[in-house]
């Protein structure tokens, strides 16, 4: 069993439109940090660094990294070379600590940026505004009014601010109302569902196309001649066929010859890819969080003995956002699609070990407070983190091959 409470967890911030601005790396020490953990999180850095490197999990966009304040040096920020944006977050408990505030200093001169964690509007927030150029607010604290006399004052000050902690659309869309800059959650994931609605149109036809991509009967002549019937879809899935980064030695130049350099469950990947991709106002970060829980969970199968299930693991990952793709209760989309019983208990109650890996995401992503315990056949939170964070990073990559 890993006992180790020291992890690395990851949260999109997105902007008004709902596009990524940046990704946030929380670095956890558990509940009681001592020097044991910190040096614990320093070994945590250099091995997650050496074996995905942070550049990887956050892509082309900058990073906020949350760090133990005793970490906030040029020692430590140094190691997260990037080309990109980087900004520290401090809190105020750092105003009576005169070796840290030498450091900002430090790290300021070198062209660092710095975030105000957990806003309020008191004394010592003014003393570390005048240094920052973000300011995060959890909103649950604090009431309509509250919020709209602190964002006011913030901008006043020329500082972006940050909603933390957005639990939903309808909140995102009232946050925005009030003046915020970027919303920092999975928010996006849980979607404003119409009550009644039903599916028409082309989102009907996707789900129809996608439940006979996915059905384990569908074999090869099957894919092709469901692919082949969408024009649309098969020149853009010919594009991905013959991208450089498939590595296929001539030029694809039809779906059959497709299946025989890719084979079946690769290509079947890039038509759901494509599928998910077609359908309009949804945010890019959703179709690179459904890779991520895809991945996520082909992960966790394997090192948990349970590698022959893989591909039911990274399709139910793969498919457990597909409420905020239709808006529609995940129930009712599951039954539309030819599941099979256990993975279809999975998306809908969170039943069985692919339910159980569900549900870890559900903690990683929107209740990472409560992360620390974390534990599924024998992995503990420190390697279940890692999984994650190469499941991101293998997403990054993917969305933009």
């Amino acid at each position: 069993m890993d006992n180790s409470n020291v992890y690395i967890g990851r949260q999109p911030i997105l902007d008004g439109n709902m596009k990524l601005y940046a990704y946030e790396l929380r670095f956890h020490q558990g509940m009681n940090p001592n020097v044991q953990s910190v040096s614990a999180t320093e070994e945590l850095i250099d091995k997650t660094e050496e074996d995905i490197g942070f550049q990887a999990i956050v892509g082309s966009y900058p990073s906020m990294l949350h760090l133990p304040a005793s970490m906030l040096s040029a020692e430590h920020i140094d190691k997260f070379t990037s080309d990109h944006l980087v900004v520290l977050e401090v809190k105020t408990d750092i105003l009576d600590k005169v070796d840290i505030l030498r450091n900002l200093k430090e790290l300021k001169v070198k062209g660092y940026h710095f975030l105000l964690d957990e806003y309020t509007a008191n004394e010592a927030c003014e003393k570390l505004s005048t240094i920052t150029a973000y300011a995060k607010i959890r909103v649950k604290d604090f009431s309509e009014i509250q919020l709209k006399d602190m964002v006011e004052h913030l901008h006043e000050k020329g500082i972006k601010v940050i909603a933390k902690a957005v639990q939903s659309e309808d909140e995102f869309k009232h946050l925005k109302q009030i003046g915020f800059d970027y919303f920092q959650g999975y928010f996006f994931t849980n979607p404003t569902v119409v009550n009644g609605r039903k599916l028409s149109g082309n989102p009907l036809n996707l789900l129809q196309l996608m439940a006979k991509v996915n059905s384990p009967e569908t074999d090869f002549d099957d894919l092709t001649t469901v692919i082949s019937q969408d024009v649309g879809l098969s020149h853009k899935l010919l594009m991905a066929i013959n991208h450089p980064a498939n590595d296929i030695p001539v030029k694809v130049e039809n779906i059959a010859d497709g299946l025989k350099y890719m084979g079946l469950k690769r290509l079947k990947f890039w038509v759901n890819l494509l599928m998910l991709s077609s359908l309009e106002d949804v945010p890019q970060e959703l179709l690179t969080t459904s890779l991520l829980n895809a991945k996520f969970c082909e992960l966790m199968s394997s090192q948990s003995g349970k590698s022959h299930d893989k591909d039911s693991f990274f399709l139910v990952g793969l498919l457990s956002n597909l409420d905020a793709y239709f808006k529609m209760p995940i129930k009712e989309i599951a039954e539309a699609l030819p599941l099979s019983e256990d993975l279809g208990n999975a998306l809908i109650s969170h039943d069985g070990p692919m339910g159980q890996v569900l549900e870890i995401l559900d903690v990683l992503q929107h209740r990472p407070d409560e992360a620390e315990n974390l534990t599924f056949e024998g992995m503990g939170i420190t390697r279940i983190s890692n999984n994650f964070l190469s499941a991101a990073a293998w997403a990054q990559q993917a969305v933009t091959a």
